[in-house]
């Protein structure tokens, strides 16, 4: 749902009569609730472009024995969500299509890059880029194991190791390692482009994101239909028939 920054030659303005969807962003900083009004601004605005207007709705503080520990404000976010622009060159409006594009492994692909390329070089279009977590080797073992109690190769039981946390951090820094690493190379075809980690599941994490706004098309990318757990589990068509977009399939050579 990116938006050019108006800084090209024939890059699109904004539209007064556009449309607007409201939803509730929460921010916490141990300083103001200046600071966290900033955070949540600054986070919401790598995965939804056009903020227009950010309202307080409530403020409050978590409070210890040694007194505030942290600011909280809670806020409704104005983002635009039709697909409107009016040209800065010819001064028509033009509709403007998205594609989400869903890649993790194979983030920086060549395919992809042309891909990109054609679609940009089609008409106006908007790129949202969605990273589903990964599960990092020891969280998968962890679970694993937890699920099994002992594991048969090592012979490991659960309680061996370190108890399984709520969240994969390394998961997570992993897929937003990629997630930028993508976005700094989508950006050189269209500076504006955004993108976010989702879900370890990419349905789930699909669903999240065209919860927000609407799509044209869905982008997935993957490993060679040899090793990807992606086309085992038949996901392209698995979308398709649950979100009813266009899912192009963007492989990677086999290796």
């Amino acid at each position: 749902m990116a938006q050019h920054d108006g800084t090209g030659e024939d890059a699109p303005i904004r539209d007064p009569e556009s449309v607007y969807q409201v939803i509730q962003i929460v921010g916490t900083d141990e300083t103001s609730w200046e600071a966290a009004t900033s955070r949540a601004i600054a986070e919401a605005a790598k995965s939804i472009n056009d903020l227009r207007v950010a309202q307080v709705v409530e403020l409050d503080t978590v409070v210890g024995d040694d007194g505030i520990r942290a600011y909280r404000v809670r806020l409704k976010v104005s983002f635009r969500v039709d697909r409107r622009r009016r040209s800065a060159v010819t001064g028509r409006t033009e509709e403007v299509r998205r594609l989400l594009i869903v890649v993790n492994q194979t983030v920086g692909g060549a395919a992809l890059t042309e891909l990109v390329a054609a679609r940009a070089a089609a008409g106006p279009v908007e790129f949202h880029v969605l990273v589903p977590a990964s599960l990092s080797k020891d969280f998968a073992t962890a679970r694993r194991l937890s699920t099994l109690g002992v594991d048969p190769v090592s012979g490991y039981s659960y309680a061996d190791l370190t108890p399984l946390g709520a969240v994969d951090e390394e998961g997570l820094r992993q897929a937003g390692e990629r997630l930028g690493t993508q976005l700094e190379l989508l950006r050189r075809i269209d500076p504006s482009a955004t993108g976010e980690v989702g879900d370890a599941d990419p349905m789930l994490a699909v669903a999240t994101v065209l919860s927000r706004g609407d799509f044209d098309e869905i982008v997935v990318s993957t490993l060679h239909s040899s090793v990807s757990r992606w086309m085992r589990v038949d996901l392209p068509s698995r979308l398709e028939r649950r979100f009813g977009l266009p899912v192009t399939t963007v492989e990677a050579p086999p290796s």
